[in-house]
């Protein structure tokens, strides 16, 4: 006996693909990958200075107004502008930290660009990769038109990304554990 199937039930809805939206609990804090295309949110809500710690293993923590003293004191505060990045391929969203420049208005070269790049990344898709020769960042751009990028919602702030992104990692009470370990508090 042989089972009939029923192919009009089966057809894909006019979209022509089903549909599910993503629950956004984590949001990466890091540099694009060397293969990934990426843009770059443009609008100026979606962009923060900040302060941050950078730990032995390259996690990055917001630093509270209280002790940027203490670790500037140290060489340990990173000043930052935040940029928010959606990759093509994935769909991950996540926040890239720049070096701003010093006093004195100086940048190192690869930070100048690399913040060139996410400058272009704002109207177009690029990829970045390092090179040690220039002292800087390649910039690529795709040969192909690249669809507009679908930001996910949530979030729908920055504010949210930020909550999201420094979860548990927020340098904001004397007794912190960074804070005792500079301190020489075992």
């Amino acid at each position: 006996m042989t089972e009939e199937i029923d192919f009009e039930a089966l057809r894909l809805p006019p979209s022509g693909l089903l549909t599910a939206k993503r629950d956004l609990s984590i949001v990466p804090v890091r540099k694009p990958k060397k293969t990934e295309w990426f843009r770059v949110r443009a609008e100026e809500d979606w962009k923060i200075d900040l302060p941050l710690y950078v730990d032995e293993d390259g996690e990055f923590y917001i630093v509270s107004p209280d002790f940027i003293g203490f670790l500037n004191d140290q060489g340990l505060i990173y000043r930052t502008r935040i940029h928010t990045i959606l990759v093509h391929a994935s769909g991950v969203m996540f926040l890239s930290p720049i070096g701003l420049p010093d006093a004195e208005g100086k940048i190192n070269s690869f930070n100048r660009s690399r913040s060139e790049a996410y400058l272009k990344a704002e109207s177009e898709w690029v990829r970045i990769s390092a090179n040690k020769d220039l002292g800087g960042y390649d910039c690529w751009k795709p040969e192909t038109p690249m669809p507009e990028p679908q930001w996910p919602t949530p979030p729908a702030t920055l504010k949210e990304a930020l909550a999201l992104a420094f979860k548990g990692r927020f340098i904001n009470d004397p007794e912190h554990p960074i804070l005792n370990k500079l301190k020489g508090k075992l």
